[in-house]
């Protein structure tokens, strides 16, 4: 994919959305989709192949939620299974916006673990260009014992598992974040650290599901919910991103609020992750989709088995402090040969000046702006630069959620 990927969770069904609907996808910044579900016995193609072209004329790419990919049986018979991946491959894989065929959602038992890892087998063998797209549950503690009944660490498992399915990618889900107050943060950062750590050991690209629609005890993201969660994994070091969900449907349990309501409307949550999901990408798409993350520290207070920061991050950065007392996330990415430093208020309610104390001798303080890379002893506008005795302090002003981008040298 040649830009950061940022989709969605998509529960229609082939036919109920005509080509005018990816005009939607971009208008909310989406950069890649998952099709409507398809299944060859009762649906015509060719409304997933309208899509298919659309989405190829507008830049953007699709997972194929096909029947014949998923991976019922693939393990049992994997003979049948590869007959009708194959259909599927034939029918959608070779059209230029295909990116990869759907195998599943969330494998809770070992013959759906087993089906996922013959599924993704077949599907390098038949497609070796595509991506086949597996989203596994998040992480609780005693997972390892009562779902996955192994001995490995989580993340062990999930490097072993991954390798053997041949997969291209790792993605998982995670909504408790948007519990009240903050009953499911450190849950939501454990998840977040481990998948990284397992997604490392396996050499693979993370993905992580966030929530877009209010459910269940979570509440409706409004915009600083949409910034915080999309800011605090990339800086943790996903790859991509999808949001659960984009389309309501129909009014179902406590759901609400979806950015495309029940009347097909676009409703004030289609406008909030619209504006954040297209910011993060015209100032920080290019950088993420092509930067490799190093390490992820914690200032003020750390959640889900984060280090916390309370020295130097590195030579150049001695410190990295709130004037506020707000917790944030500090990350260190590297790109071309340079290390640049990701700062995220971690707070989802308030705003506060963070900034980073530098040793004297710091001869690059820049910030990559709207407009590119900005030197900010020259422009720091509203932000914080200051030049002591003993130091250089530089910072800025942060909004719930807020990510800025450093480079020191």
């Amino acid at each position: 994919m040649q830009k950061f990927p940022m989709g969605f969770w998509n529960y229609t069904r082939a036919g109920q959305l005509g080509k005018d609907a990816v005009q939607d996808w971009i208008d909310l910044g989406m950069t890649f989709a998952m099709s409507p579900s398809f299944d060859p016995e009762s649906d015509n193609k060719q409304h997933i192949i309208d899509l298919l072209d659309e989405c190829q004329a507008k830049g953007m790419k699709m997972i194929l939620c096909d029947k014949r990919s998923s991976w019922t049986g693939a393990s049992t018979n994997p003979a049948a299974y590869e007959a009708q991946f194959k259909a599927a491959f034939e029918d959608f894989g070779r059209h230029p916006a295909t990116f990869g065929f759907h195998i599943g959602d969330e494998p809770i038992n070992e013959t759906q673990f087993n089906d996922c890892v013959e599924a993704g087998r077949i599907q390098r063998k038949v497609a070796p260009n595509l991506t086949p797209f597996l989203n596994y549950l998040p992480y609780w503690k005693g997972i390892e014992e009562g779902i996955l009944k192994t001995t490995d660490s989580f993340e062990t498992w999930l490097a072993k598992i991954s390798r053997k399915g041949e997969q291209k990618l790792i993605c998982y889900d995670h909504y408790a974040q948007m519990n009240p107050e903050e009953s499911g943060t450190d849950g939501y950062f454990t998840n977040l650290r481990k998948f990284m750590t397992g997604a490392k050991e396996a050499g693979l690209p993370l993905w992580t599901t966030l929530l877009s629609v209010g459910h269940f005890r979570y509440r409706c993201p409004k915009e600083d919910d949409f910034r915080w969660q999309l800011s605090t994994a990339v800086a943790c070091g996903c790859k991509g991103i999808l949001w659960f969900f984009i389309y309501m449907r129909q009014p179902t349990s406590n759901y609400r609020v979806a950015p495309i309501d029940e009347f097909w409307e676009r409703t004030e949550t289609f406008e909030w992750l619209s504006r954040v999901n297209r910011r993060f990408l015209r100032q920080f798409g290019d950088f993420f989709h092509n930067a490799t993350h190093l390490d992820t520290h914690m200032i003020g207070k750390a959640y889900g088995g984060y280090p916390l920061l309370e020295g130097e991050l590195s030579p150049l950065v001695k410190a990295v402090t709130c004037d506020h007392g707000l917790p944030g996330v500090v990350s260190r990415f590297q790109r071309d040969g340079k290390e640049y430093v990701c700062l995220v208020n971690n707070s989802v309610k308030e705003s506060g000046l963070f900034k980073c104390h530098l040793p004297k001798t710091a001869k690059v303080i820049e910030r990559l702006d709207w407009g590119g890379p900005t030197d900010v002893k020259t422009h720091h506008w509203d932000g914080h630069y200051r030049e002591a005795e003993n130091e250089i302090t530089c910072g800025d002003w942060l909004a719930p959620g807020e990510m800025k981008l450093y480079r020191f040298g």
